[in-house]
């Protein structure tokens, strides 16, 4: 019984600091700063996903490396053309998924 009381303490605690930024900043506004980053957070999110599966992939065999920088590529390629965040998602996932079916 303490351990289940243990996880969902855990759990409980968790959801709280998750909700607490958002009922605070919901309260108190956002700060000027984080208003101006909200453009780059799709493209960042994306980076650090393609970055963590090519240091995966570098480590497991040097094949595996095309599919990400691949889409890396097309993802950068759409998005400075149109200028628009979700061009990095709409070019490089599916450049990605066809790419790994085809090398992995």
């Amino acid at each position: 019984m303490t351990v289940w009381l243990v996880v969902v303490a855990a759990g409980v605690g968790s959801y709280l600091l998750r909700i607490s930024m958002v009922v605070l900043l919901g309260r108190v506004g956002t700060p000027a700063v984080l208003e101006r980053s909200k453009p780059f957070v799709v493209p960042v999110a994306f980076a650090a996903l393609a970055a963590t599966s090519l240091a995966g992939q570098v480590e497991a065999n040097l094949a595996g490396l095309l599919p990400p920088l691949a889409a890396v590529a097309a993802a950068a390629l759409a998005a400075h053309r149109t200028g628009r965040p979700y061009a990095a998602i709409l070019a490089g996932m599916p450049v990605f998924w066809a790419l790994n079916a085809l090398v992995g």
